[in-house]
């Protein structure tokens, strides 16, 4: 049987792995062993209960933490697809703009041709009228 003082340690040092195994901190297992020292001089048979809930309560503690971290990072990646689809629907937003742009451009072009071939007919009619302005005086003389 191991003397008064090393099964304190053992038992100590048990949940001292167990809370690193779950990455807490150990600092709190001395701390309860001390507190019950304290509260119950000489009664080390009250430290292994101690321990126990406070690993207990730990292990709940980090549960949650890790609950905690996956609604986060469901929350992140919903926010970072909802940042997608913004950015992707800008993007047909300025391209549907930017083909608009381009049909409008088109249109202009279109109606500064029809313009010109209009102003090259009327020109074109006009010559044709003096030209035959011209012939009758030229007939009638």
């Amino acid at each position: 049987m191991l003397p008064f003082g090393g099964g304190l340690f053992s038992i100590a040092a048990l949940f001292y792995f167990a809370a690193e195994y779950e990455h807490l901190s150990a600092l709190a297992s001395v701390a309860v062993s001390a507190t019950v020292k304290g509260l119950f001089p000489g009664s080390f048979i009250f430290v292994l209960p101690a321990q126990f809930g406070l690993f207990l309560v730990m292990w709940w503690a980090h549960v949650k933490n890790q609950a905690q971290r996956q609604v986060d990072l469901a929350q992140r990646e919903a926010d970072s697809r909802r940042e997608r689809q913004e950015r992707v629907t800008r993007a047909r937003q300025e391209a549907a703009a930017h083909t608009d742009f381009d049909a409008l451009q088109r249109e202009r072009e279109a109606a500064a041709a029809a313009a010109l071939k209009e102003r090259q007919e009327r020109v074109r009619l006009a010559r044709e009228q003096r030209e035959r302005e011209e012939g009758e005086r030229g007939e009638g003389t």
